[in-house]
């Protein structure tokens, strides 16, 4: 109700709230939340170049070659057909080594004992996609996406939590433009996807190590199940006034994060990855003759707007020409920078980043460098 009236005002008032608008939103954005123990990830299953790079604050940017992942709803509005293959990680070599071993190698005591000694805390993710683009829908599939994240505290009797998730998906995303008038314009989309995911979530002492073998402590669970997005988008013809989105994430997921376990530091749960969120995305674009400037305020809920994650409230900024693009992204605990260039055959980008991926829970930082590959058919 609140958001309501405030665009209500704007519509009365727009000479006067226009030039103020972004400070109304983040102070209303501020004003409640919740709070919970972040392992934040830069990459995310099927995560597209500008997902990645604005943090996934790309929802309302209507001049991305991959907009329909930032938001289904976009579907009406993007014009490249094909197929598309792409692949994107984290070139952090310490993480990405402790990632690999702890998702493909059998887990041993001897190397667990190694992580606590050298490294406290380790974070990597990785994804590929191919995609099949077509006037009426778009056909995916994820051969693999990985997120891996373990942090040992406590040392005077160490603890060792883990989150590790490999999964597949195979999605079908499609959307349709619902009204065009002097007025606005507004759009819904959907993705559904069909994941099969082998999932750790749990925490255990070193000490356990001298009673039970590793491969005992770390049993993957099997998860797969139908799941999906909704998306929802609204720009209106008023300059002024600011485009919309409206996103649920993740709709019938089988991972959950309960309250108890997202403020628990013995548990590692990814947010905003694989449970079920919403979000709110306000943007606005600038069109001139050297280029087109978009920017955006995301800001996410827990399951069906319920909640503010006040704390990952996000502001991501682009800057496109021909096929030439560059993107930053400011968040509490993460900030991100990159750019991306490429031909109708292929693109690449380099992204940059800091993040505290445990927030409040741990002040160390990470400095990290990305890369992501597409290739077009």
């Amino acid at each position: 109700m609140i958001l309501k009236s405030t665009l209500a005002l704007r519509v009365d008032l727009s000479p006067l709230i226009g030039e103020n608008f972004w400070m109304w939103i983040f102070l209303f954005l501020l004003s409640f939340g919740a709070s919970a123990f972040p392992v934040l990830h830069f990459i995310k299953p099927e995560s597209t170049f500008s997902q990645i790079v604005t943090l996934d604050s790309c929802s309302t940017y209507l001049v991305s070659k991959d907009m329909v992942g930032c938001n289904p709803a976009l579907f009406p509005y993007q014009k490249e057909e094909g197929l598309r293959m792409g692949l994107a990680t984290i070139t952090d070599g310490k993480s990405v080594e402790v990632g690999q071993k702890l998702l493909f190698d059998p887990i041993k005591e001897e190397f667990l004992r190694e992580i606590f000694e050298k490294r406290p805390f380790n974070s990597w993710g990785a994804n590929s996609y191919i995609q099949l683009r077509t006037s009426k829908f778009y056909l995916s599939y994820d051969p693999l996406s990985l997120n891996a994240d373990v942090y040992v505290f406590n040392p005077s009797s160490p603890e060792v939590a883990m989150s590790l998730i490999k999964s597949n998906r195979l999605n079908l995303a499609s959307g349709i433009e619902v009204t065009n008038n002097d007025i606005f314009k507004a759009s819904l989309g959907m993705k559904a996807y069909y994941y099969r995911s082998d999932v750790f979530q749990d925490s255990f002492f070193l000490s356990d190590l001298s009673s039970q073998d590793a491969k005992d402590l770390v049993r993957f669970k099997k998860k797969n199940g139908v799941a999906g997005d909704l998306g929802a988008f609204v720009q209106f013809a008023n300059r002024y006034l600011p485009k919309l989105s409206f996103q649920v994430k993740n709709l019938n997921s089988a991972i959950h994060n309960k309250d108890d376990e997202v403020i628990s530091e013995s548990q590692m749960r990814p947010v905003l990855v694989y449970e079920m969120y919403s979000k709110l995305g306000i943007g606005y674009d600038v069109k001139t003759d050297w280029g087109i400037f978009n920017a955006e305020l995301n800001a996410p809920f827990n399951n069906t707007f319920e909640d503010l994650y006040n704390e990952y409230v996000c502001g991501s900024l682009s800057y496109s020409l021909s096929r030439f693009s560059s993107l930053v992204s400011y968040s509490k605990y993460q900030q991100a920078f990159g750019f991306n260039f490429g031909s109708k055959i292929a693109s690449i980008g380099i992204f940059y980043g800091t993040t505290r991926p445990l927030g409040d829970f741990s002040t160390q930082k990470e400095n990290l460098a990305g890369v992501r590959g597409e290739v077009s058919l």
